[in-house]
């Protein structure tokens, strides 16, 4: 999960949620998921970090993904 800056926090509902990481990987929401943690990963490698620029271009995907790793975490536990 991602630890969002208070700033950039939204509730979504898990429809919202769910529609935006599909979006990501059209239609699939698992591949949608990946898509963010890769996109994580590529942040954090890169020699160019700023936080606040990263959460202000991703805002509503990361909520997004936040939001559906809750609402799923029971099924893998």
């Amino acid at each position: 999960m991602f630890r969002i800056p208070n700033f950039y926090q939204e509730n979504f509902d898990f429809d919202f949620a769910v529609q935006i990481m599909k979006g990501r990987a059209n239609g699939d929401l698992l591949e949608g998921l990946k898509s963010m943690d890769r996109l994580w990963e590529e942040y954090i490698a890169s020699d160019d970090q700023d936080d606040d620029e990263f959460y202000s271009n991703w805002s509503y995907e990361v909520n997004a993904y936040n939001t559906v790793v809750e609402k799923m975490r029971p099924l893998f536990v």
